[in-house]
């Protein structure tokens, strides 16, 4: 059992914890022409406060509820939130590491399965068995601290996707080794965005914005006909305050950041966005990744991945992979944007300038 005591009195630490780990910020809809007011409906689901927004003039009776009943049932299966639930689908997995493979639902064999896939596609930089040093390090607990390098050492050990054995005869999960935890957090609210707008989709709703706390889908256009225009968070986590705009329509956007869950020690940040070749904080000169493409749950693990990539080798997985765009922000103010995003992109941050993705090699 994790201690909840540590650190609660330490004077030289500070902590900052968010309900939303990735961040797309307010939409920018300011004179678009509508003939009634938009209906929206919120619920705190997956950490975060998710919101739904239809701008249709004709709603299915009982959608919204049906859209986060969904969402909850997805949250109910996958959640590792040991405060709220005494058992889901992944803590079953996680206790029977080493001993048992634990029979779980079609979301959850699906999720976890996407998740290897993505783990493959990124070079293991984003992986959903990252559970160990999640636990060591306690970022937005009461326990965070930096632990020692031979306890790093000692978890790193227990992360490797490759190593989780699925049987999809049973649609059951076996981690091998005792320790082992598997953590969906980075791919799960992709994953719920998708299901919604499947079922927007097949409500027949033609204009709508998902939003589960920086998990993002365009749902068709404005009213007016126009593409949608999405705010982008500044990388400095004040709220309200826009690092830039891209527009969209039918696809996804996610934005990962280092801003948002976070403490700090002796004057140095210790964010959650783990590398898991060093069992430590990513530690590059990324301060924010957003990434576009058809579906929130590849872009979800993409933005995560290319985040800890870094800026050269997450551009260059991003420009190999077909249908996904992304703009990276760095520490030295300036936002690469991949060839199918640079025109859509308009930067709102004085502090900030918009560069040609080919360029990052030559900087």
């Amino acid at each position: 059992m994790r201690s909840i005591i540590a650190n609660l009195h330490r004077p030289e630490t500070r902590r900052r914890a968010s309900t939303a780990a990735l961040i797309v910020c307010a939409l920018l809809i300011a004179g678009c022409e509508t003939e009634g007011e938009p209906e929206r409906r919120q619920r705190s689901l997956l950490g975060t406060q998710s919101v739904i927004t239809i701008h249709d003039s004709h709603i299915p009776s009982g959608a919204f509820d049906r859209y986060f009943d969904r969402v909850e049932e997805i949250q109910d299966q996958m959640s590792i939130n040991e405060e709220r639930y005494d058992e889901t689908e992944v803590l079953r997995i996680n206790r029977n590491a080493g001993q048992d493979a634990v029979t779980v639902s079609d979301d959850t064999f699906f999720v976890i399965e996407e998740g290897i896939r993505w783990g493959g596609i990124t070079e293991g930089y984003f992986d959903i068995t990252v559970t160990p040093l999640i636990r060591l390090w306690g970022i937005g607990t009461p326990n965070e601290r930096v632990p020692e390098e031979t306890e790093r050492e000692e978890a790193i050990e227990l992360v490797d996707y490759r190593e989780i054995e699925l049987d999809s005869d049973n649609t059951s999960v076996y981690l091998p080794k005792e320790g082992m935890g598997i953590d969906v957090g980075g791919i799960a609210k992709g994953y719920a965005v998708d299901e919604i707008a499947r079922m927007m989709a097949d409500d027949g709703i033609e204009s709508a914005i998902i939003d589960f706390g920086g998990d993002l889908y365009t749902v068709g256009t404005r009213p007016d006909g126009d593409r949608w225009r999405i705010g982008i968070q500044h990388p400095n986590g004040v709220r309200q305050q826009l690092l830039a705009v891209i527009t969209s329509s039918d696809e996804a956007i996610v934005t990962s950041g280092p801003y948002e869950r976070y403490f700090e020690e002796d004057g140095q940040r210790f964010h959650h966005l783990f590398d898991v070749t060093t069992g430590a904080p990513a530690d590059n000169e990324l301060v924010s990744v957003t990434v576009s493409g058809p579906d929130a749950t590849g872009a979800d693990a993409l933005s995560t991945g290319a985040f800890v990539m870094g800026l050269a080798r997450g551009l260059a997985l991003i420009e190999n992979l077909d249908d996904y765009e992304a703009i990276f922000a760095t520490d030295d103010g300036k936002v690469y944007a991949t060839p199918g995003l640079i025109d859509e992109v308009e930067i709102r941050a004085e502090d900030y300038k918009l560069v040609p993705a080919d360029e990052a090699s030559i900087e």
